[in-house]
């Protein structure tokens, strides 16, 4: 089934941050949608911790060549299959309920 999100998550050496939220999309009640996170090439664990949540998520990563947050966004909506992209930085937090009131807010 397509997503109705696409979650971009540009990153640049958030080991610290990156499990918090990846931690809150996996308690999200609604699961229609994906993550992508797009690394522009982390010299931490980063990339590590993108792969230990792909068992739980549906996950992608996606590699930068340039440390531009404008360039790894761009490169993770051409990389997007769901119907909305929502972008969002490593070191943010939501709630369990985000993704299924922002669902209802789109739908009118």
């Amino acid at each position: 089934m397509k997503p109705f999100f696409s979650v971009i998550i540009p990153t640049l050496n958030e080991e610290l941050f990156l499990p918090n939220i990846l931690q809150d999309f996996k308690k999200q009640k609604v699961k229609n949608f994906e993550i992508i996170v797009v690394d522009a090439k982390s010299i931490d664990k980063t990339r590590k911790i993108v792969e230990s949540f792909k068992q739980s998520l549906k996950i992608k990563l996606f590699l930068s060549n340039k440390k531009n947050v404008s360039y790894q966004k761009n490169l993770g909506a051409k990389n997007a299959k769901g119907k909305y992209l929502l972008f969002i930085d490593a070191d943010s937090r939501v709630k369990n309920k985000f993704i299924k009131l922002l669902k209802k807010k789109c739908i009118f």
